[in-house]
């Protein structure tokens, strides 16, 4: 039988037994320049189960595309106004996407950890009009998604 693992230590300054805010992962938001070429290249590259098709959402000035990937996390393939400036700079890592049972509940608590809201609760086309938020913390930005 293994040892069991270490508890993780938090940080100096850490919170101790802190409730997590965040649920799982639900996807990396990848920024394109051209979303066709980045969706054939992740079909080539991974065994896809399911691609969502192409949508655009007017809220997000974005064209996205999610793909599930066997054996790994969720791609969001993310186009347009929303990340022109991020693909002129040739940067690609957009986002990571977290499942949370309330955004709203979600975004008072990133906020006592110093995040900002940079783009406030709205439905999203892509999850079925699911809640969307996002917010910027010192690990980046990060969206997150009402189950």
């Amino acid at each position: 039988m293994s040892p069991a693992p270490p508890e993780a230590a938090a940080p100096d300054g850490a919170p101790s037994g802190a409730v997590a805010v965040l649920g799982p992962v639900h996807h990396v938001g990848v920024a394109c320049r051209d979303l066709e070429a980045a969706r054939r290249w992740v079909h080539a590259t991974h065994t896809v189960l399911e691609d969502s098709g192409v949508v655009y959402d007017p809220h997000q000035k974005a064209d996205l595309c999610l793909l599930t990937v066997e054996g790994g996390a969720n791609i969001e393939l993310v186009a347009g106004e929303a990340v022109a400036s991020l693909v002129k700079k040739g940067h690609t890592y957009y986002h990571l996407c977290y499942e949370v049972p309330s955004v709203a509940e979600a975004i008072v608590r990133l906020q006592a950890q110093q995040c900002l809201v940079v783009s406030p609760p709205a439905p999203a086309v892509l999850f079925g009009g699911r809640t969307v938020a996002f917010l910027y913390g010192p690990t980046g930005l990060v969206e997150l998604l009402e189950t």
